[in-house]
């Protein structure tokens, strides 16, 4: 039942064409970010929908086109696990309901939601920031792949992550010689984005974390409009610390589910 589909005209031509139709989708990636893509993808294609099909190196990422109301066809296994994401405001709850992906194999797998900052004129932060070197960027990856799960952490690879190192990008915690901390971050146009955080477990209950993220947004206040991250709604003392620092909730929230 799968197509791959090898010309990125006719990938677009069958996402404007369900865009059009209005369908319910998860499928909000930019142009410049999906096109690229088109290669890589496989698509189910059935009377009420489309599926669409991304292989990672861990897992695969599922999105979706269906009608309202549509009667959703099963959801093949494959090799590894598929991973469904959908970003929604919280007030209105999650369309479709989690009850009907259940019933073609899905569970759920965790529940994220976002914070903001906007960056204001006499901000209180720090200007004492250090910066990750090259040679640190192994010992980074591997406390991340420690602490994030794999399939929503947005982890980079070595290079990736050399590359963010280069462009100043990791902020570090250190003392002496010894790693206590790190977080990366990046630029999404005037929004500088938070990916990961880590506080290695010697140097916890230290206030390191929070330092970090003063760290960063001393970093980005005269570049960024505002702060954004991602943190797990399971993760109460991570979210007690934003808050802290002046990052709310916007009301988004993207629950995960996850079919072995």
């Amino acid at each position: 039942m799968f197509k791959k589909i090898n010309d990125q005209k006719t990938l677009e031509s069958l996402i404007r064409a369900w865009h059009s139709k209005r369908a319910l989708t998860n499928f909000l990636l930019p142009e410049e970010v999906y096109l690229p893509m088109a290669k890589k993808a496989s698509v189910l294609r059935f009377a009420q929908g489309c599926y669409l099909i991304f292989e990672k190196p861990t897992h695969y990422d599922f999105y979706f086109f269906i009608e309202k109301n549509a009667n959703l066809v099963e959801v093949p296994s494959l090799d590894k696990p598929l991973v469904l994401e959908q970003v929604c405001l919280e007030r209105k709850g999650q369309e479709p309901k989690a009850a009907v992906w259940e019933a073609v194999g899905f569970v759920p797998y965790l529940t994220r939601k976002r914070l903001m900052m906007p960056l204001q004129e006499g901000i209180s932060a720090t200007s004492q920031v250090q910066f990750a070197q090259a040679s640190q960027a192994e010992q980074i990856l591997a406390l991340m792949q420690e602490n994030f799960e794999p399939y929503t952490s947005a982890l980079p690879d070595l290079d990736t992550l050399q590359a963010a190192i280069h462009a100043k990008e990791v902020l570090v915690a250190m003392q002496g010689e010894e790693l206590l901390g790190f977080l990366r971050f990046g630029a999404e146009k005037k929004v500088s984005v938070l990916w990961q955080i880590v506080v290695c477990p010697q140097a916890r209950q230290k206030g390191i974390g929070r330092m970090l993220v003063k760290h960063w947004i001393w970093q980005v206040k005269d570049t960024a409009l505002r702060c954004q991250l991602w943190v797990r709604t399971d993760n109460p003392s991570a979210q007690r610390m934003y808050e802290i620092l002046g990052f709310l909730p916007d009301g988004r929230i993207a629950p995960v589910m996850i079919k072995q």
